[in-house]
Order: C-alpha cells, then sequence, then structure tokens
C-alpha cells in the first residue's frame, strides 16, 4: 500500500509539472526576455526528477521509476539550454530522446542477464535524438543512413553484449539495415570509394560459408539400454534379450518390466 500511494504521489507530481511546461508554450511564458522562470521550471523539472531517482533507491524493484526520472532531467535541461537563446529547437528535441536513451541504458546496466531487451529502445532512442538534432543541418540522404545504420549498429550490439546463442538472430536485421544504409548513403553519389561498400557483402557472405564449412555434424548418440520385459497375465513371461555393449544381459532391468492388464468387460 504504500508503494501504490508513493507511485501516485510520484505520477501526480510528474503530470504536474508537464502540465504547467506546456501551458507555458501555449501562453509564450517562455520567452528569451524571462530567463528567470525558465530557471524556475527547469529547477522544478529537476527536484521532481531528483524524487523519482531517490523512490527508485528505496525500493529497487520498481526499475520502471528510472524512465520518467530521466526523461524530466532532460526536459529539465532542455528549457535551462533554451534560455541561451543560440541553441537550435531540433537539438532541444533531441534531448528528450537522449533522456530517454539514458533511462533504458540504466535499466540494462542494473541488471544485463535479464534485462538484455532494454538495450532495444535504448539505441533506438538514440539514434532517433541524432537524427532529430540533425535534421537541419544535413542532406535527407544521410538522415535515412544515419537511422537504418544506427538502428543495424544496435541490433549489432544487442548481439555482442547479450547472449551470443541466444541472440543470433539479431545479425540478420543488423547486416540488412547497415547494408541498406550504405544503399541509401550512395544512392546519389556513386563515386570514390564509397561504391565499393558491396564488398563488405561478399565479405560477410565468404565468412558465413567458411563457418558453415568448418561446423561438423553432430555425432549420432548412441543409447545403450537394457532389454524390458512385458507380461500379461494371460500369457507367460518373454523376455526379449539383447546384448548391450556392456556384454550379454538377458534379465530386465529393475523397473523396466511393464504389465498388460486384459480388458475388462
Amino acid at each position: 500500500m504504500r508503494d501504490f500511494r508513493l507511485n501516485q504521489l510520484l505520477w501526480a507530481l510528474a503530470l504536474v509539472a508537464a502540465g504547467l511546461l506546456m501551458l507555458g508554450f501555449n501562453f509564450d511564458l517562455w520567452d528569451a526576455d524571462r530567463p528567470q522562470l525558465r530557471y524556475a521550471v527547469a529547477g522544478a523539472l529537476a527536484l521532481v526528477a531528483v524524487g523519482f531517482f531517490v523512490a527508485f533507491l528505496t525500493a529497487r524493484h520498481h526499475w520502471w521509476r528510472l524512465a520518467p526520472a530521466w526523461s524530466l532531467l532532460a526536459l529539465a535541461a532542455m528549457v535551462a539550454l533554451s534560455t541561451l537563446g543560440n541553441t537550435p529547437p531540433v537539438v532541444l528535441g533531441g534531448m528528450l530522446f537522449a533522456g530517454l536513451a539514458a533511462a533504458f541504458a540504466h535499466i540494462y546496466l542494473l541488471n544485463r542477464a535479464e534485462r538484455w531487451w532494454a538495450i532495444l529502445p535504448s539505441g533506438f532512442m538514440l539514434v532517433l535524438g541524432v537524427v532529430v538534432a540533425l535534421s537541419q543541418q544535413a542532406s535527407l540522404a544521410v538522415l535515412g543512413a544515419l537511422l537504418f545504420g544506427g538502428v543495424g549498429v544496435v541490433f549489432g550490439l544487442l548481439y555482442l553484449l547479450g547472449d551470443r546463442r541466444r541472440h543470433w538472430w539479431a545479425l540478420a536485421p543488423a547486416f540488412i539495415l547497415v547494408a541498406f544504409a550504405l544503399f541509401v548513403l550512395t544512392s546519389d553519389e556513386r563515386t570514390g570509394l564509397l561504391r565499393w561498400w558491396p564488398l563488405l557483402l561478399v565479405v560477410a557472405g565468404l565468412w558465413v560459408g567458411r563457418q558453415a564449412a568448418r561446423r561438423q555434424a553432430p555425432e549420432p548418440l548412441v543409447v545403450n539400454a537394457t532389454a524390458a520385459t512385458i507380461t500379461r497375465r494371460d500369457e507367460p513371461a518373454q523376455t526379449a534379450a539383447r546384448v548391450g555393449a556392456l556384454g550379454d544381459y538377458a534379465a530386465p532391468a529393475p523397473g523396466a518390466s511393464i504389465e498388460i492388464l486384459p480388458d475388462e468387460d
């Protein structure tokens, strides 16, 4: 009951802080000529974020509290940096995705074995943040390459950082997305060294084929078992003797006898 009330209180503070922040934007309260008000809002958001961090430290099994904590901290940084006046809005927007990426990265680092899945949202949010931040400076081809290539790298990190036997499937989207990113990057310019990037696919195919050729087929499993005895009440016991690997053994092993009961009318 105590944790439930604390969760309600934290969500109430987060909703109030987010509502006041949005109202300020709607009524143009965060103008450049009001830096003190912006600093006050940034301080309030940071204070609520600290509350979520403290609540997580008191009950570490509520790891979800890290998501609003890092998000509110990123919002506080966004409001504080907006007072400078020379920070592009797209960069400020990318900071929110960076905060979410930090939250999922924190969740992953707390328990790498069970929360391996947090690598994916953390990497995706970071890639989106970079793409949003560079949306006004980079060309469309570069943004597309960053988006697809970044997501492919995230799948590659999932394979490298997680259990490679269980997460081998991550290599497929990693290679496909990185290859598509290179294709997008070189779609407008097919000159120079970039047009040789398909050789990477050839090298990857040769490596996979080499690994397949080196892998030996598993040896068949040899099972040495003693003979079993099947008896019926209306028939004499019959023993099917087998010769095992350890020598002739005609008697059944303990517990290997099966008695079949006759059907009763």
